[in-house]
């Protein structure tokens, strides 16, 4: 019996990794359930899967592959390359994530409407698309802590009740410049819209954020927004006022 018992553990190991490896991915989706997440349309295995529809918190990514690394699982981590697909955009990445919380994001590349995010994040009336480029992005609780790259809305439009075409938008992000109060990201216009804006972007620790610019209406300019700008107070020698807003999320 002694010399049955390493026949024994092998044979038990050799069928918990063929369990794991051949886990249906459908399997591993039910039990994000609680965590907000669902899908439909789940195929493959939890190494090497798919989903033709996922659903955060309510909002709509899209169609999803995924691949799973197993090196990092022995320190601990989940790796995969992530594959985000839809009609209106798509997004693909590298995700890391701890067990305290922590996701990073490497190679991020994507581009999704407004429409995309969770519900709350953008008011309702505004329209355009979000381009990203991120060489870091890294989430510890769902808030941003390391950042490295810019993010685009182009064709920017709204609010609701007169919505204007705004044109486009940037946020670049220099891990350089974050401390220990958070990240700042220099904000600027893109051009090709009414309005010149210069600026930063600020992303606290304490999951607040601030926005601070000067802002000046370019000669196109529709007599609406112009005289919406007059709101903020008396432009300086070259037009512009400043604009500051903040908040919590």
């Amino acid at each position: 019996m002694k010399r049955l018992w390493p026949l024994i553990a092998l044979g038990v190991c050799a069928f918990l990794i063929f369990a794991v490896t051949t886990l249906p991915a459908a399997v591993v989706v039910s039990w994000l359930g609680s965590s907000g997440i669902s899908a439909g349309g789940v195929s493959g295995t939890i190494w090497n899967g798919r989903a033709q529809v996922l659903q955060i918190q309510g909002a709509n990514i899209g169609g999803v592959e995924w691949k799973l690394h197993a090196l990092p699982l022995l320190a601990a981590r989940i790796s995969a390359d992530v594959k985000v697909t839809r009609i209106d955009g798509f997004a693909t990445t590298k995700v890391s994530a701890t067990p305290t919380g922590t996701v990073s994001l490497t190679d991020l590349t994507a581009s999704l409407p407004l429409s995309a995010l969770p519900p709350g994040v953008v008011p309702g009336g505004w329209a355009g698309t979000l381009n990203g480029k991120f060489a870091l992005l890294t989430l510890k609780d769902g808030w941003p802590v390391e950042v490295d790259g810019t993010l685009d809305v182009v064709d920017l439009t709204g609010p609701a009740r007169r919505p204007d075409k705004l044109g486009g938008y940037r946020v670049s992000f220099d891990p350089a410049s974050a401390d220990a109060e958070g990240l700042k990201g220099m904000l600027a216009d893109g051009g090709d819209g009414p309005l010149q804006i210069n600026g930063t972007v600020e992303l606290k620790a304490d999951r607040s954020y601030a926005v601070d610019a000067l802002v000046a209406a370019r000669p196109n300019a529709p007599r609406n927004l112009v005289t919406t700008l007059e709101f903020l107070g008396p432009p300086d020698e070259q037009g512009r006022r400043n604009f500051s807003m903040a908040g919590t999320l």
